[in-house]
């Protein structure tokens, strides 16, 4: 009489065994895969010597700007920051920097600084949304990015940069 007993339990137990655990379907596996992949995106294979340089940032946070920063370096870049005329002609004295991320209305006085410290550097302008010399703009500079880009804006213009630079 206990076999009776054991024998659906046993039948239960084997049931529960052999029955799969949902499936997945392909396009919950390739969101998974993606996210994934999406971290690997922030590292840059090619680091660059970064100067970001501002002498209109008064408006933007302190905390903004040290994310900013951050951010540029945890994708491996080495990243100077500098707001001032006087900082941009020491720093472009002393070191040479691959890229030069600046805002468009201090594109003219970079340029002077580099050429006066003969150096070469690849600008890449910082515009407003509705610039009216986007397009001039875009036919002086291969890379450019607007103000309210994402983060990963700026990591793409300076994998462009360094990659057509060749370095």
């Amino acid at each position: 009489m206990n076999e009776f007993r054991i024998l659906p339990v046993a039948l239960a137990v084997l049931t529960m065994a052999a029955v799969p655990e949902p499936a997945k379907a392909c396009g919950e596996v390739m969101y998974r895969m993606g996210g994934a992949l999406r971290y690997q995106a922030f590292v840059t294979r090619n680091p660059a010597e970064v100067l970001v340089y501002s002498s209109h940032d008064s408006a933007r946070p302190e905390a903004e700007r040290q994310r900013f920063h951050d951010n540029l370096e945890k994708a491996g870049h080495r990243v100077t920051m500098i707001n001032n005329e006087t900082e941009l002609t020491k720093a472009l004295g002393e070191h040479s920097f691959d890229v030069i991320i600046t805002l468009a209305a201090d594109v003219d006085a970079v340029s002077r600084e580099l050429a006066a410290a003969s150096r070469q550097s690849i600008l890449i302008p910082v515009i407003d949304r509705d610039a009216s010399d986007e397009r001039a703009m875009r036919e002086r500079f291969p890379q450019l990015v607007r103000t309210d880009s994402s983060l990963n804006q700026f990591l793409k213009s300076i994998e462009k940069s360094m990659k057509a630079s060749g370095t």
